[in-house]
């Protein structure tokens, strides 16, 4: 390692110990990780588990794909002729059913379960070769579904067949016999099956007609669009010729039940007809007997004093009508009194106002008020000359004091006594009026209830007539509609069997394997991660923890570090001389005097604290190494050296400082081995010998670094750590247990000690720890020095 590195100071270290680890100033926060990082490390880290799952998954949908057959389609389109019942034209016959009901009639069983029985769809045989044997296969009124099997003895030229599932024979029989006979089966075998020697099996189902059609009503789709006479089918079926059979197969049986039920429709509705008929023929004949009946018995009654001809019937619309006329014409003069009454009481206040005059009705016609109309219009005149004179001349001219008496004369005396002349006329036309009505009225009560009678029998006879008409007309136009009776539908393109499927779900099925594979894949690698108790990434050293990061250390190969690797080389240095400077960093103008343990064992913390220290070595400064792990302490196997006397001979007094400190190979690194294993190390470990050491050791040394045992082997790193007053913990990236560290990171609270912070061991830059790494590139190309770093032995 190189040696230009120089601590921060002056000159020396002092004897002040590690300052808790700072941010440097001037640096901003930092940036927030991509939410996408710890994703990506989870699906690297358990990419052999992801890519088992997808293979698994895969192999599934490959064998699946073996049980599924491609789906052929088949179309065929209807188009509906029948009209509403708001037809007008020439006679036609009446629809069977309205447009939205033949999907309906489509659907039914009654051509469902005859296209079934025409094909013998409810028969499956288990071998397709078997096909041939089933040819001319029907069932009967008590045909039994089941499964079966079919021996042929071709030697003896007899067959036998058996209830598969039960393995009892239900029929037997020769050549000429009908297979199945006893189960309700209409089938007899082509001779053909009894040619050769020996004996051939067929096993076969028979399911029941009901079934197999509900089975094809759901691989039957109609659709038909909003007011259109066009219905779309469409079928799906493995077979491809089959389903072109069935399809064109429901079309024929559709038209033919659509046409017997036209023609019943037809003969049940002219027979209703028929019978109306005759009902209605009967009805206008006693109705007209009715009237003329009567007419006879009244022909020669007078009616209103005169004799009438042939009924009243030409005498009744004058009489009516002068009688009403003379009614509104007595209404008019009463109204007219009225309102001549009311405009002539105001002329005890000023004078008759004259254009009230002229708005009644007697006023403006009746040629009796001719005088009343010139006096009105005289009233105008002179008013519009007064107006004219007064523009020019004064109220006391001569010219206008006679205007001004003229127009009083007019409004007071002249209009007036022409009003109440009119006025006068109208109360004994009123009167007049009025006696007349009374007259009429009686007169009119007078008419002979005969003529209500006449008009009552006439409306019965016109309504038997129209009855009796309109039947006629509907039941001859019921005869033609039978005579020509058409089904309403005709099948517009038929199906025909298509080259390739439109639905082949292998393809879809492994698709849907390979993604949901993946998507297994990635939840389980998901899932793992989050259920991971293990530490993974900085932030749960960070966060969960409560440990800054003070360094990274790249894994050690399993084989070794390869020294003419430069890369792995200048990664390695690299990473322990970054944890070297937070080191430093941490102690400003103090000697570096640190522990440093793990939660665990097989964490790497005497690998670290080795190597720490021949970094430290390597920048010149004067390091001592303790192996305070008296347990299981191995570094001076790393260094090459014997393990006793060390520090717990050291600590019970049976050594010197001096015969403990050993050098190591390299000049400015001392190693105090661990000793030997004692039953007291613990107690020796929290004795006051171990603070003089500490204190020694900080005076001779620049840096003093100890390997303690794991937190969780006892209080040994606890008593350390105390000693020291300083901490660095070793996690190892997919080793530590966070939950058991944090428990023992927990005493520290209690403790006089400063956790520098956490060194994540054994990291790659491929699980998200990339940012910890250092670009290649700038390792040197050639250097004189060598560089020493210690694996574990």
């Amino acid at each position: 390692m190189s040696n230009d590195l120089v601590p921060a100071g002056d000159g020396p270290f002092g004897e002040t110990s590690l300052q808790p680890w700072q941010e440097p100033r001037g640096v901003g926060p930092a940036l927030g990780k991509s939410p996408l990082e710890r994703p990506v490390a989870a699906l690297k880290r358990y990419k052999w588990l992801m890519l088992a799952v997808i293979a698994l998954t895969t192999a599934a949908g490959v064998a699946a794909t073996k049980f599924v057959s491609p789906e052929y389609e088949v179309r065929a389109s209807i188009m509906l002729t029948s009209e509403g019942s708001d037809r007008t034209g020439p006679i036609r016959s009446p629809g069977l059913v309205s447009p939205d009901d033949w999907s309906q009639l489509l659907r039914s069983f009654t051509i469902s379960d005859a296209v079934v029985r025409k094909l013998a769809l409810f028969l499956h045989p288990d071998r397709p070769e078997d096909q041939e044997l089933f040819k001319g296969f029907a069932l009967g009124e008590g045909g039994k579904a089941g499964k079966y099997e079919l021996l042929i003895h071709k030697t003896q030229r007899r067959w036998t067949l058996t209830n598969a599932l039960t393995g009892i024979a239900v029929d037997s029989g020769t050549v000429a016999d009908s297979v199945g006979r006893r189960v309700g089966f209409l089938w007899q075998l082509p001779t053909w099956a009894y040619i050769g020697a020996g004996e051939r099996r067929a096993k076969f189902t028979v399911a029941t007609p009901r079934e197999t059609a509900v089975q094809m009503l759901n691989r039957l789709t109609t659709s038909r669009a909003r007011e259109s006479n066009f219905i779309q089918l469409t079928l799906q079926d493995p077979d491809r010729n089959l389903a072109a059979n069935i399809l064109n197969t429901w079309l024929r049986e559709f038209v033919s039940v659509a046409a017997v039920l036209k023609r019943r429709k037809l003969v049940d509705f002219a027979q209703t007809l028929q019978g109306q008929l005759q009902t209605a023929k009967a009805s206008l004949d006693s109705a007209e007997v009715n009237l003329a009946n009567f007419r006879v018995t009244t022909i020669t009654q007078p009616s209103e004093g005169v004799a009438i001809a042939a009924g009243i019937q030409e005498t009744r619309d004058p009489v009516m009508a002068d009688f009403f006329a003379r009614k509104i014409q007595y209404e008019d003069v009463k109204h007219d009194v009225k309102l001549l009454q009311a405009l002539l009481s105001s002329v005890q206040h000023d004078s008759v106002p004259s254009d009230a005059l002229l708005d009644i009705r007697s006023v403006s016609t009746q040629a009796s008020s001719t005088a009343l109309r010139a006096a009105i219009a005289d009233l105008r005149s002179t008013q519009t000359k007064l107006d004219a004179d007064r523009q020019v001349l004064q109220d006391e001219h001569p010219a206008v004091k006679a205007l001004v008496a003229q127009l009083n004369t007019l409004k007071q005396v002249t209009i007036p006594q022409y009003a109440n002349d009119l006025l006068n006329t109208l109360r004994l036309k009123q009167v007049d009026d009025s006696t007349r009505i009374a007259a009429q009225e009686v007169n009119l009560q007078k008419i002979p209830e005969r003529t209500i009678e006449e008009e009552r029998l006439r409306g019965i006879r016109d309504a038997a007539a129209a009855l009796y008409t309109s039947l006629q007309n509907r039941s001859a136009e019921a005869q033609l509609a039978e005579a020509s009776a058409s089904p309403d539908v005709n099948v517009l393109d038929t199906a025909i069997a298509p080259l390739a499927p439109t639905k082949n779900t292998a393809p879809r099925l492994l698709l849907a394997a390979l993604g949901g594979g993946i998507g297994l894949a990635l939840a389980l690698a998901i899932g793992l991660d989050r259920l991971d108790s293990r530490l993974r990434y900085p932030e749960q050293a960070t966060d969960e923890l409560g440990l800054p990061i003070a360094g990274a250390i790249p894994r050690f190969p399993k084989d070794g570090l390869n020294t003419n690797s430069p890369e792995q080389m200048f990664q390695l240095v690299e990473s322990f001389r970054s944890l070297r400077l937070n080191v430093v960093q941490a102690a400003a103008n103090g000697r570096v005097s640190v522990a440093i343990s793990s939660p665990a064992p097989a964490e790497g913390k005497s690998l670290i604290a080795a190597n720490l220290a021949m970094s430290f070595a390597d920048s010149g400064m004067r390091t001592v190494l303790v192996d305070g792990d008296t347990r299981r302490g191995a570094l001076h196997e790393m260094f090459g050296l014997t393990g006793a006397p060390g520090l717990t001979d050291y600590l019970a007094g049976s050594v010197e400082l001096a015969e403990v400190a050993r050098q190591t190979s390299q000049p400015s690194l001392t190693l105090i081995p661990c000793g030997l294993r004692r039953r007291r190390s613990p107690e020796l470990l929290t004795s006051p010998r171990l603070i003089q050491l500490i204190a020694e050791l900080r005076a001779t040394y620049d840096v003093l670094i100890i390997d303690t045992p794991p937190l969780a082997a006892g209080i040994d790193g606890y008593s350390i750590a105390s000693a020291t007053g300083n901490l660095l913990v070793v996690l190892r990236v997919g080793e530590t247990a966070r939950r058991m560290a944090a428990e023992k990171l927990r005493m520290f609270e209690r403790l006089p000690v400063n956790i520098v912070g956490a060194v994540l061991n054994g990291i790659q830059a491929s699980d998200g720890y990339g940012y910890y790494g250092y670009v290649s590139g700038y390792e040197p190309s050639d250097e004189s020095e060598s560089t020493e770093m210690v694996q574990s032995s």
